[in-house]
């Protein structure tokens, strides 16, 4: 099919626009900020990342090959949950803006299987690839922060973060960004596999604990809370198999908080100047408990179907999700939907660990050892930061998550004896139909915006902050 000349445009258009979005939108903002905030710039990305991804499938006859006794159980489960989601978008106060939601979800699934493929297809390259843009996202996100950290110490103003230094319009937005690449980023310095040199192996070094320096200084709990608790969940599976990623991750954990303390506390105590705007020990948690209440009463108000996709923000004046994704889904898309999805999460998840345990890391490689371990220690981490942050809301952080599960789709079936190709007609008809549907939900708030009727995009619910564009008020 890539020995068509369209095709080949459009393939490549879609590595660059999801080259752009991971590595150069969390420093770059590509049209003024007067027109279209960051936010809001990045879901513009990702939505046409999305729509080139369905096109390309859409047209496409290579289906994405899996282990057959776990073809027909995942089928029907996604199949139901595919009915559900229509049912609940379809009863909600704005159908539109429900099937918005459900549409970008169809659409990131199929931006996995698209990842997958390009795993299977080439592996070593891809992954290799994957890292260097990660490190060139880092190293650009670096070199704009740390130029406003030098500002704010020279003329001894306090450093005003996120902005104007950032893509994201919060920082808890940057948290879930930095949570995503945290361990991915050290996978060279596991085993050399991008055989790097001596001199690179020092910057990444440096680059990785100025990294650090930032979830310190971000004073994140949730995401220290969520490393830890990914980290001593990775060692507990995989034993001694673990301890090398263990180690490092210790190692540019301490070299972190020390560089934090150097930076930001003593540095700034010589230079009679305050930069801190936040510390990790706090005592607050009122927000999170009234949000996750108020979600718990949405489950009970309409518990089989819940109120509709995205509509937390309808219910609620200042939060638009409730910073918990098993509440956010059963509140929203339904009881039933939300124990669909987790029963599938398990399922995979059982089958993916039956054949990547610590007896079978036995017959891997070094580097595919260390693959299996970094992405179980990813998704778990992201997945326990899901239960106290909008982890499956923010366009960067959804576009990584669901990279990650395509990863981990490709080393699944790239280690699979058995194997078989899926039909797909089904899924390049659910491919065009989830293209029209992202378009009509979404084209509404754009033209606005580009017949200057206002500032970025507003979908109108009583939220003021972000859910899917960053609202104006």
């Amino acid at each position: 099919m890539l020995n068509n000349l369209p095709f080949k445009i459009l393939y490549t258009l879609i590595i660059l626009t999801y080259v752009s979005l991971v590595t150069l939108l969390p420093s770059l903002h590509f049209l003024p900020k007067t027109i279209v905030w960051f936010h809001d710039g990045q879901r513009l990305i990702e939505i046409l990342l999305l729509i080139l991804i369905l096109v390309f499938q859409s047209l496409s006859h290579k289906s994405i090959p899996y282990k057959t006794n776990l073809s027909t159980q995942l089928s029907y489960a996604l199949y139901l949950l595919l009915i559900l989601s229509i049912i609940s978008a379809a009863l909600s106060v704005s159908p539109r803006h429900a099937f918005l939601e459900v549409s970008t979800f169809i659409a990131l699934c199929f931006l996995s299987l698209f990842v997958a493929n390009l795993y299977i297809s080439s592996r070593d390259t891809f992954i290799r690839y994957f890292i260097y843009a990660l490190w060139l996202a880092i190293g650009f996100y670096l070199v704009s922060f740390y130029s406003g950290y030098l500002a704010a110490f020279i003329s001894k103003k306090p450093l005003q973060w996120p902005s104007p230094f950032t893509g994201f319009t919060n920082i808890r937005g940057f948290n879930q960004y930095q949570l995503w690449t945290i361990g991915l980023i050290c996978l060279p310095l596991l085993n050399n596999s991008l055989k790097i040199t001596n001199l690179t192996k020092t910057l990444a070094h440096l680059m990785i604990t100025l990294w650090w320096t930032l979830l310190f200084y971000s004073a994140s709990r949730g995401a220290l809370i969520a490393w830890f608790l990914g980290l001593t969940l990775t060692v507990i599976t995989f034993r001694s198999y673990a301890v090398p990623f263990m180690k490092l991750q210790f190692f540019y954990a301490i070299a972190g908080v020390l560089s934090y303390l150097f930076l930001f506390k003593i540095l700034p105590a010589l230079n009679h100047s305050v930069l801190v705007t936040a510390t990790v020990i706090r005592d607050t948690m009122n927000d999170r408990l009234g949000l996750w209440n108020q979600a718990i009463s949405l489950i009970k108000i309409s518990p089989l179907f819940g109120v509709g996709p995205m509509h937390f923000a309808w219910n609620n004046e200042t939060f638009a999700h409730p910073h918990n994704s098993i509440l956010q889904f059963s509140s929203e898309w339904g009881l039933l939907a939300s124990i669909t999805l987790q029963v599938t999460f398990l399922y995979a998840a059982y089958y993916w660990l039956k054949k990547f345990n610590r007896n079978q890391l036995k017959s891997l490689s070094i580097g595919d050892s260390n693959l299996v371990i970094v992405l179980f220690f990813t998704v778990v981490a992201n997945f326990a930061y899901s239960m106290v942050d909008g982890v499956i809301v923010t366009p960067l952080s959804q576009v990584l998550m669901f990279t990650i599960v395509g990863i981990i789709i490709g080393q699944y079936c790239h280690q699979s004896e058995s194997i078989m190709l899926s039909k797909h007609y089904f899924r390049n008809t659910l491919a065009v139909l989830t293209a029209v549907v992202l378009a009509w939900s979404s084209l509404p708030e754009i033209l606005r915006a580009i017949n200057g009727q206002e500032k970025g995009f507003s979908i109108g619910h009583t939220a003021i902050g972000p859910r899917f564009w960053r609202e104006v008020q």
